[in-house]
C-alpha cells in the first residue's frame, strides 16, 4: 500500500508540461521513483507467478484481479 501511495504521489508531481525532456533535478528525481516502483511491482508479479503457477483455475492469470495487475505492468 505504501508503494501505492508513493506512486500516486509522483504521478501528481509530474508535470509533463514543463519536463518535455526531463531535464530537471525534479523530473530525474521522480523518473528515479517511477523506476523503482515499476521494479518492485514487477517483483512482486514474478513472485506471485512462482507461488501460484501462471495458468489454471486457482493460478495467478486464474484471478480477474491478477490479470489486470498483469496487464497493467506489461503496459507499463
Amino acid at each position: 500500500m505504501l508503494v501505492i501511495l508513493l506512486n500516486c504521489i509522483t504521478l501528481g508531481m509530474f508535470q509533463p508540461c514543463e519536463d518535455n525532456t526531463c531535464d530537471s533535478e525534479r523530473c530525474k528525481i521522480l523518473q528515479g521513483f517511477d523506476d523503482f516502483i515499476f521494479a518492485f511491482f514487477a517483483v512482486e508479479m514474478i513472485a506471485k507467478m512462482i507461488a501460484l503457477g501462471i495458468f489454471g483455475p486457482k493460478c495467478y492469470l486464474g484471478d480477474t484481479w491478477n490479470r489486470l495487475d498483469f496487464f497493467i505492468v506489461i503496459a507499463g
